[in-house]
């Protein structure tokens, strides 16, 4: 006969091993879906992305340090150049790249040229219907959220727009509205959240608003920090960052929240796809969307907060910009403006 005690001893055995499966239930393994030995054999990562260097740089040490096997190098450039040297790589037969991380439209564009393979990272269930491919081709990783901001020492308190709707109001009429002269996914995703017609009708009208516009959202927000512009539609992190060091500007938490994601994709063509695979992992992961949250970025994964609450995701009806970049056509969005 077994003891009371080693009845009891054996329960919470049997407990203790069940809240462990519920808990990898939850998380998975990093190494999940990748074969380790393989990984381990191949040693080496390239990383193409456009975020800032500093990020990158932080994000392959961290992975190494967890997989002291790798030896992770990564690539830095501005999306467009970023992806012109990829098509430009890929037309003439290398591919150097392992993995990549860029706008969605880029990374949406690179699928549509054959150059992803797809890989259904088990991370990929902690993100919302939309910031990930359901093939697998791509997962996000962070957002940008595309708003409506204004100078507080301009815009009376009463006067702030709250909707898209009201930068129409003839008060911001002739140059007191500065956006950037690449905000086509804007243009285009706008047009398809109201629908064609609605869309174009609204555009027409908002064209009438003889809106400024300039090169950079650094520059657009420090512009209307200085009080040249009332009103920008520009990234809610820039100025939230510019706000909190004491600069006069705000944001308003419109609806939809124009949202560009910064999604995490293999090459087809990788050299190390195992190690690229762990990399992907590793980056969806509650890790790594810490480590993106202390970055500053808005983690698109459920459940981990950017720095910021107000910047939470979970706070806003999002709206991703989920097209190629072929498609958002920039020459139309300047030739209807006017932009030169």
């Amino acid at each position: 006969m077994l003891s009371e005690q080693t009845i009891k001893k054996g329960a919470f055995f049997v407990v203790g091993i069940f809240i462990q499966m519920m808990l990898a239930c939850n998380e998975p393994a990093l190494a999940q879906g990748v074969d380790l030995a393989a990984a381990k054999k191949e040693g080496a990562l390239v990383f193409y992305g456009a975020s800032r260097a500093t990020d990158m740089n932080e994000q392959v040490q961290v992975f190494m340090k967890k997989y002291p096997f790798v030896d992770a190098k990564y690539f830095r450039a501005g999306g467009t150049p970023l992806l012109q040297k990829i098509l430009t790589e890929a037309k003439g037969g290398q591919h150097g790249w392992d993995v990549v991380s860029a706008l969605g439209p880029q990374i949406i564009l690179l699928k549509e040229k054959g150059l992803l393979a797809p890989y259904k990272s088990p991370h990929q269930k902690f993100f919302p219907k939309g910031f990930y491919d359901p093939q697998g081709y791509w997962t996000d990783t962070y957002d940008l959220f595309v708003t409506i901001a204004y100078n507080t020492q301009i815009v009376p308190k009463d006067k702030v727009p709250k909707t898209w709707e009201d930068l129409l109001d003839p008060m911001w009429k002739d140059g007191k509205i500065i956006l950037d002269v690449r905000r086509h996914d804007w243009f285009f995703a706008m047009k398809e959240f109201m629908g064609q017609d609605k869309g174009e009708r609204y555009m027409k009208r908002f064209r009438l608003q003889k809106p400024a516009f300039r090169q950079g959202n650094s520059l657009i927000t420090q512009l209307m920090a200085a009080g040249e512009f009332s009103i920008a539609i520009t990234y809610a992190e820039g100025v939230q960052l510019m706000k909190e060091k004491g600069a006069p500007v705000d944001w308003v938490a419109v609806d939809p929240m124009i949202t560009l994601t910064e999604p995490i994709a293999q090459s087809k063509n990788a050299k190390n796809p195992n190690v690229a695979k762990l990399f992907i992992d590793f980056l969806l992961s509650k890790e790594g969307a810490e480590l993106l949250a202390s970055e500053g970025r808005v983690p698109a994964r459920k459940g981990v907060k950017p720095k910021v609450e107000r910047l939470n995701p979970e706070n806003f009806n999002l709206y991703p910009v989920n097209v190629s970049s072929e498609k958002l056509n920039p020459r139309e969005y300047r030739e209807f403006f006017g932009i030169s």
